[in-house]
C-alpha cells in the first residue's frame, strides 16, 4: 500500500512539474512566420507580439518586426527584451545598413546607459543580450562594431550552446563581418552552425534563412537547396522569406524556381500595398529577380509587362532612392538581355531624381543604346559621363570610409571597360577591343561571386565569349563561355553563344543565330 501511495505521489509531482513547464512557455501562433521561442520576463499577454517580432526579425521583415516589438512593450513597458528586439530591427546586417540613432533611442528608453541597462535587466540572459546589442551599436565605425559584436555573440554561443536563438544570431553575426564581399571560409562557418541546429528546429525561420544566405553562390548552392525548398512553407506570410528561396534557385540556374518564389513574394508585397491604397509594384528587389527569371526563360512579354509597371511606379514626382535605382537597374537588365535598343523600354527615361546609383545605370544603358543604334558620338559622351560618375562615387566612398579594396569600387570600372571595348569593336579596332574586354573579364573575376542577377548586368566573360565567337576565335570562345556559365549557371545568352560555338566547330549546318556581341 505504501509503495502504491509512493508511486501516486511521484506521478502527481511529475504532472505538477509538467504542467508548470507548459504554463511557463506560452501558446503561440506563428505558423505564418516561423516557429521561434526565447525565454523572457515579459507579461504573458505580450508574448505573441514579442515572438511574432522575433520571427520577423529573422525573416528580415524589419518593419513588421518593429511594429510587433512596439506592441509588446506597449502591453508591458518593463519588457526588457522587447526593447532589445525593437532596437535590433534597426540593424540590417547583410545589407550593411544600420540606424544607430534610432536604435539607441529605443535602448535609452529602457535605461539611459549600458551600465543602467545591465542593472535594470531582470535576468542574466537579458543582461547578456543587452551587452551584445550595446556592442553592436558601439561608439565606433560600423565595421568595427560588427567585429566586436561577433566576438560577444561567440561568447554567448559558448555560454548557451543549446540555445537556437543565440546560435542563429551568432551565425548571422559571422556573415555580417564579411564587409569586403563573400569569403567562402567565413560563410561556411555560419553554414555549419545552421546545419547543426536545423534537424532539431526544422521550422525555425532564422536557421533556414541564414543557411540560404551562407550558401547562395554557384559553388555551394546545393548545400542550401533543402533549406530553400522548406523556407517558403516555414514563413508563408513573410515576403522576404518567399523571395529568399530564389537565392538558391538562381545560383543553380533553376529559372522556374526563381519565378515561382518571386511571384509568391510579390503577391504578398502587393497585397499589403493594395491595403494601403497603392498600386502593385513592378520595381523592387523581388520584382527585379522575377523579371530576370522571365528573361532567362525567354518570357519576354511577361518581363516587358513588369517593366511597364515599374515605369508607372517610377513616374511619381519624387521617387525614393530605392525605387529609382530598381527602375534603372531593371531597364538595364531588360535591354542587355533582349537587345531591344530602340523599343519602348529604351525610351523610359523620365524619372525625377539625381541619385548617383540611378545615374550610373541610366548612363551605362544609354551608352549601349547609342552604340547599338550607330551613334558613336553619343556613346563617347556616355562613356565620359560614366567616368565622371565614377569619380564622384570614388569621392563618396572615400568620405564614407569604404575600403580601397572594397569590390563595390570595381563594378563601374568593369562596366566602363566593357563599353569602351564594344565601341572599339564597332570602329574596327579588334585588337584594342579584345584587350579591353579581357581586362574587364580579368577584373570581374577578382570580384566575389554575386548572389543575384549579374552585376555588372552584362557578365564580362559572356561579352568576351560572344565577341570571340563573332570573330571566329572558337577555341578561346569556348573556354571563356564555359567560365561564364560557371559564374552564372544556365544563363540564356551564354548557353546560346556556347551552342553556336559547338555548332560551328562540329561542322554542323545548325541555324543557330550568333548572339549580338
Amino acid at each position: 500500500m505504501a509503495r502504491h501511495l509512493h508511486l501516486i505521489l511521484i506521478s502527481l509531482i511529475f504532472c505538477f512539474y509538467t504542467a508548470t513547464a507548459q504554463a511557463a512557455k506560452p501558446r503561440l501562433k506563428l505558423d505564418d512566420v516561423g516557429e521561434v521561442y526565447m525565454a523572457n520576463s515579459g507579461a504573458r499577454k505580450a508574448q505573441q507580439d514579442f515572438h511574432h517580432g522575433l520571427a520577423q526579425l529573422h525573416n528580415f521583415e524589419f518593419d513588421d518586426a518593429e511594429e510587433a516589438f512596439k506592441k509588446a512593450r506597449d502591453i508591458d513597458p518593463d519588457f526588457a527584451l522587447a526593447y532589445w528586439g525593437e532596437a535590433m530591427t534597426h540593424n540590417h546586417p547583410l545589407w550593411w545598413y544600420q540606424d544607430k540613432e534610432a536604435a539607441l533611442e529605443i535602448l535609452n528608453a529602457y535605461a539611459e546607459t549600458p551600465d543602467a541597462r545591465q542593472q535594470k535587466a531582470p535576468t542574466e540572459f537579458a543582461k547578456d543580450l543587452f551587452r551584445a546589442i550595446d556592442t553592436l551599436y558601439c561608439d565606433a565605425e560600423k565595421e568595427t562594431c560588427d567585429d566586436r559584436y561577433r566576438l560577444v555573440m561567440k561568447e554567448l554561443y559558448e555560454k548557451y550552446p543549446d540555445n537556437v536563438e543565440i546560435a542563429a544570431f551568432y551565425g548571422l553575426s559571422i556573415m555580417a563581418t564579411d564587409h569586403e564581399g563573400r569569403n567562402f571560409a567565413t560563410y561556411m562557418q555560419a553554414a555549419a552552425i545552421m546545419e547543426r541546429f536545423r534537424p532539431l528546429y526544422p521550422n525555425h525561420p532564422g536557421l533556414a534563412h541564414y543557411l540560404i544566405h551562407s550558401t547562395d553562390d554557384p559553388i555551394h548552392a546545393p548545400l542550401g537547396l533543402d533549406a530553400a525548398n522548406a523556407y517558403g512553407d516555414i514563413a508563408p506570410n513573410a515576403a522576404h522569406a518567399q523571395h529568399m528561396t530564389s537565392h538558391i534557385y538562381l545560383a543553380l540556374g533553376d529559372w522556374d524556381g526563381v519565378i515561382r518564389a518571386n511571384l509568391r513574394s510579390t503577391a504578398l508585397i502587393n497585397k499589403k500595398r493594395r491595403e494601403n491604397g497603392k498600386m502593385d509594384a513592378g520595381c523592387g528587389h523581388a520584382s527585379s529577380w522575377l523579371m530576370y527569371g522571365y528573361l532567362q526563360k525567354g518570357m519576354r512579354e511577361e518581363a516587358h509587362d513588369l517593366m511597364v509597371l515599374c515605369a508607372q511606379n517610377a513616374s511619381v514626382d519624387e521617387p525614393s532612392r530605392s525605387l529609382a535605382f530598381y527602375f534603372s537597374w531593371q531597364r538595364l537588365l531588360y535591354m542587355i538581355d533582349t537587345g531591344e535598343w530602340d523599343g519602348d523600354v529604351a525610351a523610359m527615361t523620365n524619372v525625377n531624381t539625381d541619385a548617383i546609383g540611378f545615374r550610373q545605370n541610366m548612363t551605362l544603358a544609354n551608352g549601349w543604346i547609342a552604340l547599338k543604334t550607330g551613334n558613336l558620338d553619343a556613346a563617347d559622351g556616355a562613356l565620359r559621363q560614366l567616368r565622371q560618375i565614377h569619380n564622384a562615387m570614388e569621392k563618396e566612398w572615400d568620405a564614407n570610409g569604404v575600403a580601397a579594396n572594397d569590390p563595390t569600387r570595381a563594378e563601374i570600372k568593369v562596366e566602363a571597360l566593357q563599353l569602351e571595348g564594344a565601341m572599339a569593336l564597332a570602329r574596327g579596332q579588334t585588337s584594342k577591343a579584345l584587350t579591353l574586354m579581357r581586362q574587364a573579364a580579368d577584373l570581374e573575376a577578382t570580384l566575389p561571386f554575386g548572389y543575384g542577377p549579374p552585376a555588372p548586368a552584362k557578365p564580362s566573360h559572356e561579352l568576351l565569349g560572344e565577341t570571340l565567337l563573332a570573330l571566329g576565335k572558337m577555341d578561346e570562345a569556348r573556354e571563356v563561355l564555359t567560365e561564364a556559365l560557371s559564374r552564372t549557371h544556365n544563363k540564356r545568352l551564354s548557353l546560346a553563344a556556347l551552342a553556336a560555338v559547338e555548332a560551328a566547330t562540329s561542322g554542323s549546318s545548325s541555324s543557330t543565330t550568333h548572339p549580338d556581341p
